[in-house]
């Protein structure tokens, strides 16, 4: 949530404007605006010298400079301005605890589930219910807790705020959490809930949120993939590749695990001359990227070069290429197990086609590792 929404600054600072500061507030909200966090805070500083401040103005004030601090590297300094102002009375209203944990997001997550613990409290005791403040509540409680790690916990708040949003399906929020709780449920292997979630995303899903449609279609066909059922996991990459290939998310992280996806479907089925292709796709992908992932790469650099050991014309050129690529992939990562694997693989590779100096090589390389290894213990 961007932090002009959460404060609203026109609406909270429009009521104590006079003839005397207006020019002086307006600046404040300006440089906020803008993000020139420090010059805000400079003229906070400034306007506090210049002007009579009654609370209410002073708290609002000190919510600006909690949010500057926040963008400015200083979180912790904003962090306990926030709690003093949640401590600072016994009864806080529900939109000032909303307020206080909606600013708190910024810079303290542990805080965020205080304050915010203490809003569904409230909301949760009155006798009508406010389904947009509770469900807001819920969202944000939900969103502290997964950045904290905290993956139960956040699926049990989503799902509260989900069922005061359920009334409005076209609610964006909906969409976002439906996808939001298949992925949670997915991390911590609920698989059958992750699917149910993801389905029902799909559904509200219209052709303006293509994104969220493809990552729900990609995340069930790696599910089904991982459980064996080729067809269905097929299915799914078959509607989702296509969608991929003229959205926003072409050449991305998704667009190369969807390739990724479907090679490795094909190659735990042995059909490597299907697999081949796929592999290739999704190696130029991830060859674009600034940030690869070295494990990643090494491991398609692996399979891909099987396929091509295996495939009905066996290119074996190409596959050596492509399993000394796996190995300087591998060896940038700290994965010793998986690249012992490789290693031998690739050693195996080597005897098989008679190069007598490339099995030699890797065989010294598999030594030494062994022996750095024992050294280490």
């Amino acid at each position: 949530m961007a932090t002009m929404d959460i404060l609203n600054l026109e609406e909270s600072i429009k009521e104590y404007i006079n003839e005397e500061n207006e020019e002086d507030l307006d600046g404040i909200v300006d440089a906020f605006k803008r993000g020139t966090f420090l010059h805000a805070l400079s003229k906070i500083e400034g306007f506090r010298k210049k002007h009579q401040i009654n609370k209410e103005l002073a708290r609002t004030l000190s919510l600006i400079e909690a949010a500057c601090h926040s963008q400015t590297g200083e979180g912790k300094r904003a962090a306990v301005m926030i709690r003093n102002m949640y401590e600072e009375s016994n009864h806080q209203s529900i939109d000032d605890l909303i307020l206080y944990g909606n600013v708190a997001f910024m810079c303290d997550y542990k805080l965020v589930r205080k304050i915010m613990s203490d809003a569904v409290k409230q909301i949760e005791s009155q006798e009508s219910v406010d389904k947009t403040k509770a469900a807001f509540a819920y969202l944000v409680l939900g969103e502290a807790e997964e950045q904290l790690e905290k993956v139960v916990r956040a699926i049990k708040y989503y799902k509260r705020g989900l069922n005061y949003m359920q009334e409005d399906p076209d609610d964006q929020n909906v969409l976002f959490l439906q996808f939001k709780l298949g992925a949670l449920h997915s991390m911590i292997n609920e698989t059958d809930e992750a699917i149910v979630h993801w389905q029902k995303a799909l559904e509200l899903a219209n052709e303006a949120q293509t994104e969220i449609k493809i990552n729900c279609l990609v995340s069930m066909a790696k599910i089904y993939g991982r459980e064996k059922k080729y067809d269905k996991a097929y299915s799914y990459l078959k509607e989702a590749i296509p969608l991929l290939e003229r959205s926003s998310l072409a050449n991305k992280r998704v667009h190369a695990e969807a390739y990724t996806e479907m090679a490795f479907n094909y190659f735990e089925q042995t059909q490597f001359d299907k697999a081949v292709p796929y592999y290739e796709k999704a190696i130029a992908i991830h060859l674009k990227m600034p940030n690869y992932s070295a494990k990643e790469l090494g491991m398609i650099y692996m399979q891909y070069a099987y396929s091509l050991e295996h495939k009905e014309k066996s290119d074996k050129l190409l596959a050596a290429i492509h399993y000394e690529k796996a190995i300087e992939q591998l060896e940038k990562t700290n994965d010793q197990e998986l690249l012992t694997g490789a290693l031998g693989e690739t050693i195996l590779f080597f005897e098989k086609i008679g190069n007598k100096k490339k099995k030699r090589f890797y065989e010294n390389k598999f030594v030494k590792m062994t022996n750095d290894k024992a050294q280490l213990r």
